[in-house]
């Protein structure tokens, strides 16, 4: 796999996490989702603007996306009623990988190298592992990590949709610019009739978030795309759920959590994980 699309996807992967660790702390879950998605649209108006709005043929992609994302942020939203976010998110992205991966394998059989399914198995094992622990370390309801299991289908479902869209587009920019668009239109429905309250805080109440959380998100994610251009998604997502690892590290640094001998662990098995896709 060439080294430029894993440092690419590393990179969205640190600002993946980056922008996790600034919303982590608030307490209205809805308002931070919020004001990240509704975040993306001046990058992607400016985006649209200068590359142009995505052929025919991928039109259908971003609609089928931009519900997929919309189901993502209602159950991961919902998960959180029961569960902190060291231990949904975990969950939720470790299982996106092995799903990818598992439906590569069913419908495109040999596609996936026996090296790249061991990369992807030690990264979203260490990943899942981590949030499993954080779960069983609080007493917590299982509600939780079932509604973390589903948004992990939703994840695995509009990656896959997103890279097949990106690849007829050709153009990261324009097909993600589309998608978000059409997914601020659904999120900001959802929101008028389950927490109306939010819309008109967004940007009052979270300008940070708004405006921080929102261009790394979206630079995250359309550097993620860019990399299913030239490789199989599976890969790429792999690689960009180990904002996990990041999101660890930024809690020792940042936070001054505890280093433990299993942070150690988790670490070094991502690590490694990232080293056998690399040489893939």
């Amino acid at each position: 796999m060439d080294i430029s699309v894993v440092l690419v996807v590393l990179g969205a992967a640190f600002l993946h996490a980056f922008w996790n660790f600034q919303v982590r702390s608030t307490e209205d879950k809805a308002l931070g989702m919020a004001a990240v998605m509704f975040g993306h649209l001046p990058l992607a108006i400016i985006g649209l603007a200068y590359v142009g709005l995505p052929p025919t043929g991928a039109w259908q992609y971003v609609f089928v996306s931009a519900v997929l994302h919309l189901g993502y942020q209602v159950f991961l939203l919902n998960a959180y009623r029961f569960g902190e976010l060291t231990q949904i998110y975990p969950v939720a992205r470790g299982a996106s990988p092995l799903l990818i991966t598992l439906f590569t394998m069913v419908t495109v059989p040999g596609f996936l190298k026996t090296t790249q399914v061991f990369g992807v198995i030690l990264i979203s094992g260490a990943i899942i592992t981590y949030g499993i622990v954080q779960y069983r370390s609080k007493s917590v309801d299982f509600t939780g990590i079932v509604l973390a299991v589903i948004t992990g289908c939703f994840i695995a479902s509009y990656s896959i949709v997103d890279a097949t869209g990106t690849r007829i587009t050709q153009s990261a920019i324009s097909y993600y610019g589309a998608s978000t668009a059409a997914n601020a239109v659904l999120l900001a429905f959802y929101l008028m009739w389950f927490h109306p309250s939010v819309l008109g805080r967004v940007y009052l109440d979270a300008p940070r978030t708004f405006i921080i959380g929102g261009n790394a998100s979206y630079f995250a994610y359309v550097a993620v795309l860019w990399a299913c251009l030239s490789a199989p998604v599976a890969v790429v997502s792999s690689l960009r759920e180990t904002s996990v690892l990041f999101a660890v590290i930024l809690g020792v640094l940042v936070l001054k959590e505890k280093i433990t001998p299993f942070k150690i662990a988790i670490i070094l098995t991502i690590f490694c994980g990232v080293i056998v896709l690399r040489m893939s």
